[in-house]
This record gives structure tokens, sequence and C-alpha cells, in this order.
């Protein structure tokens, strides 16, 4: 609890002492980009840029941060008197409140926030006045839950939420059927974020609370939307693959009899499978490995309306992914996609949309690759929402994502329906589990 403290009260001494020396006050001087701590003053949008806004900051530690410091006999360190932080929020800033994705002018005046800086904007003007961009701005309490776990307020436990689809845990990869009707989804537990926490989730059928003898466990689920919700989410199962550690469905034809999966198997690089049933009601086969995509292959779709290529992701350096393509016409596959898709960057988790657009991700951006351009996918609302695994229905009308819950070492991911109009603009998103078209 000590250490916590000390690193997040850093940003605060930091900026209130670093301007002591200068000799020109009026001239900005550069300061390290640490965390700033503060009350909300006020809030005000700039006229000369509609997507660029102004946040006022009283800076010093929140109360929590204290009462900790004092709890523990130790004198916090001296905040410089009178700090006020100007912050700049522009629409790539990632607003959180109350847990939840939200617009800066939402906060309450007054309310303890969080801000992390974008690297290399933090500035200082005299020795009261701070400078800054925001990367990520949260209410205090939300920051806490995601970066400061062992600082808990009084009787605040984190709640595994009981709906039949979204959890504490984490729900990944969407693979809508049937306009959304159907939902294939992936799922495993959240690790706990010390000694005295839990595994987070839905302990489902095929999953596991981890111990000493039961390794984490990933597993897929199918639901049906009917006139009463969704049917309880059921284990897709796959002979011979009781115990792989990750067992993740990413695309399944329209009639559900055949499917791509993604295998990972103990100390061994991923591989992808097709399995087949003779119906929908059957069971599914064994799923027989694709070699020709490569060790390592994963997270595999077919292009739409093809039953031969596949866009795959294929990890470099252990870290980076790359999309690419198998053509089983082309002697040289697979290979990577155009320079536009394939980056320096981290790409991942490739879908295809009715008319062939890929929807795929980098690093923690939702982008679409559609009429020969790429372009990034944006929910309504001010600031930045941060979602990605877009996938959308077979009918062009709907996309299903993923949203963060911020919390420490693995986000909790829930998955969110959008509407999505023809020029590929997203409505406002609905937590699946509440979504009825």
């Amino acid at each position: 609890m000590r250490r916590i403290i000390l690193i997040s009260l850093a940003g605060v001494v930091l900026a209130g002492m670093a301007a002591c020396d200068l000799v020109d006050p009026a001239r900005p001087a550069a300061q390290p980009d640490e965390i700033v701590y503060g009350n909300l003053l006020e809030v005000s949008q700039s006229e000369a840029e509609p997507n660029e806004w102004t946040a006022l900051i009283r800076v010093g530690p929140p109360r929590a941060l204290l009462d900790a410091e004092e709890e523990a006999g130790q004198t916090p360190p001296p905040v410089q008197k009178g700090l006020q932080a100007t912050v700049t929020v522009t629409g790539d800033t990632v607003v959180v409140y109350r847990d939840l994705p939200a617009a800066l002018e939402e906060i309450d005046p007054g309310t303890e926030v969080a801000v992390v800086p974008v690297a290399g904007t933090t500035r200082m003007i005299g020795s009261d006045d701070l400078r800054l961009e925001a990367s990520t701005l949260m209410d205090f309490a939300s920051y806490r839950r995601w970066r400061l776990p062992g600082l808990k307020a009084e009787d605040e436990s984190e709640v595994n939420r009981a709906d039949l689809i979204n959890s504490g845990g984490a729900e990944v990869a969407p693979v809508p059927l049937r306009g959304g009707r159907i939902l294939y989804f992936t799922s495993h537990l959240r690790p706990p974020a010390g000694e005295d926490d839990e595994w987070h989730g839905a302990v489902r059928d095929g999953l596991v609370v981890p111990d000493e003898e039961n390794m984490p466990l990933e597993r897929s689920y199918r639901t049906e939307l009917g006139e009463d919700g969704w049917s309880p989410p059921a284990l897709v199962r796959f002979p011979g693959l009781d115990e792989a550690p990750q067992i993740r469905v990413t695309w399944v034809s329209a009639d559900e009899l055949q499917c791509l999966v993604t295998v990972s198997e103990s100390g061994q690089q991923p591989w992808v499978g097709q399995a087949s049933r003779e119906r929908a009601s059957a069971p599914w086969g064994p799923p027989q490995r694709l070699e020709f995509l490569g060790d390592g292959a994963h997270d595999a779709v077919y292009l739409t309306g093809s039953t031969k290529k596949i866009v795959f992701v294929a990890t470099m350096n252990g870290t980076q992914g790359d999309l690419l393509l198998y053509d089983p016409g082309d002697e040289r596959s697979p290979l990577p996609l155009q320079p536009q898709i394939c980056t320096l960057g981290n790409e991942w988790n490739p879908r295809t949309g009715p008319a062939n657009e890929l929807f795929f991700c980098r690093e923690d951006r939702q982008l679409v690759f559609a009429d020969g351009r790429v372009r990034a996918l944006a929910l309504p609302g001010p600031q930045r929402t941060v979602f990605t695994q877009g996938a959308p229905t077979d009918d062009g009308k709907w996309l299903f994502l993923c949203i963060p819950r911020f919390r420490p070492v693995e986000l909790d991911q829930d998955i969110y329906v959008a509407p999505l109009g023809g020029d590929l603009t997203l409505g406002k998103p609905v937590a699946v589990d509440a979504w009825r078209p």
C-alpha cells in the first residue's frame, strides 16, 4: 500500500515544485508527464475549435490518498499552494465518469479527477499554472478501481454482474448470425489484482476458477435471442480439446454447419482449425488443423461469400499482429494485406461485412477497410469511447463490439450492440443483454 500511495502522489508533488527556479516565470517549461490529481472546477468549450474543451482543475491529492497516508503514519509531501491545471480535452480524449464512458460536461464540478497526459504536452507557466493535454480523464473513484486496487473505499468491493452474457469477467470476440439473433462469443475469468482479491466473472460450463491444479481457460458459447431475451449461453464443445487453455470460435457459417476456431494448447503456438457437423442441432466434430496458414495463425475468418479465401492474424515478434490473406489460387499465399492495413502497429480481430468490408482493430482502435481506404469508427459523443472487436451482422444493420470497464491486471470487456449506418456511422451502443432489435 505504501508504495502505491507514493507513486500516486508523485505527479501532484512534481507539478507543484518544478517551476521554482525558472528564470522567466512567463515562459512555458516542459514538465514530466505525470498523473495529475485534483478537483474539477469548470469546463468550457473552445469557440475557435469545436472539438476542443478546457477543464480547469485545482491540483491536489485526493482525500482517499491523504487518508491512507495518515493511516500509515506518513506525512504526504507538500503540494504547491494555489496550483491550478488547465487541461485541454479533445475529441480523442477518453473520458470516464462513474465507471462508464461519458462526456466531459457530464462530470459534476468539484468531483475529484485523475488526468493522464498526452506524452510531451505537460508545461508549467510561472509557479501555479500547469498546462497539459489529456489522453484520459476520469473521476478518481473510477481511476482508483483501475490503477490503485489496493486503495479501496469503505465497503467497496467489485461485484460480479449477473447478466446472462456480460459479467465481471471478459466477454470478447462476438460472432453474430441471423441479423444478430444468434450470437457466438468467448469468455474467460479475469485474474485477481492482489492476494485479497478473487477471480472475476461467470464460471460457466467449461470454465473453472484457476488454482494450483487448474489453469486459466477460455471457451466459446452460443446464445439465441427469443421473445423472452437471450437463452442461457451454451458451451461450444469440440472433441479432444477439453484440456486446451484456449478455444475461441471466430467464424460460423450462416447455416451453422461450419466454423473456424483458434486453439491454443499448453506450450504450443495457437493454430486455426475448421470444424463441421451434419446439422445445426448435432455436436461439432473435431477441428481439422489448417496447416497451410502456418504456425501461430489465429483469429481467422472467410471472406464474405467465399469458402476458400481466409483472412487471419499472424503474430510477429511475440506481440505485433499482422493481417494475412490465404488465397489457394495464389501459390505465394499467405501474404500480408496492403500497407494501409498492415502497419507497424498491432492489427487484430478481422471480421468481414456483407459487402466484404474488413473490420479490424489496430491497438485499441476500431477500423474498417471499405471502398479502398481505411477509416476509424467512432461511437456517438464529444470524446472518444474505447471499443474494439467490431463484428457486423449479416444484414449490415448492427455492429457487435466490446467496450471495457477499466480494471486492474486486465480490462473487464463487455459486449455491446450499436446501429450501423450505410455510411458506416455508428449509433448509440446498448449492452447486449438489453438489446432488442
